[in-house]
């Protein structure tokens, strides 16, 4: 009887060994297939970058309009005070062309796509700017998923907006 019960135990040993590697196979292939990538960081940084960008354009000091920042200039494009900057620009032309600059020599360069607005009337409900209220605009629309910024800024009539979208 001996040989008998040794052989149940080796087998009863087999069996629980090959039921503990089924179970480990299983979690292992549970936790694979849920497993995605999903980088929590990436809408904070773009965020973070929107509102970086958007923050340090408005506060550029311009090179050829009295030293006035670019919100400055964007007050006077909404209140279409017509301020004539040294090289013959207007205040809006200025600011858009900055803008573009800017833009170009970061975002661009760091290949990401944008769309940059400053308008004098802003719908909350959709984050847009307002068709006929834009006074100026450098990249393109984004399209889907997108992180954006937007800055109020006084002017004498009430609020304009500069909005920064980061597409992606």
């Amino acid at each position: 009887m001996r040989p008998k019960t040794k052989a149940q135990m080796e087998i009863l040993g087999l069996a629980i060994v090959v039921v503990i590697m089924l179970a480990a196979a299983m979690i292992y292939l549970r936790l694979s297939a849920t497993n995605k990538d999903t980088d929590y960081r990436k809408p904070f940084t773009s965020s973070e970058i929107a509102s970086n960008i958007l923050n340090t354009f408005l506060d550029t000091t311009s090179r050829d309009c009295s030293q006035q920042t670019m919100t400055e200039l964007l007050q006077d494009c909404a209140q279409s005070t017509a301020f004539v900057c040294e090289n013959g620009k207007g205040s809006c032309d200025y600011a858009e062309e900055t803008a573009k600059e800017i833009f170009s020599k970061t975002l661009d360069r760091w290949k990401i796509k944008y769309e940059f607005m400053a308008c004098t009337s802003f719908d909350f409900k959709i984050a847009r700017c307002e068709p006929n209220s834009v006074l100026i605009g450098a990249g393109s629309r984004c399209i889907g998923e997108k992180e954006f910024k937007l800055f109020p800024i006084p002017v004498s009539s009430g609020t304009m907006y500069a909005k920064l979208d980061l597409c992606g």
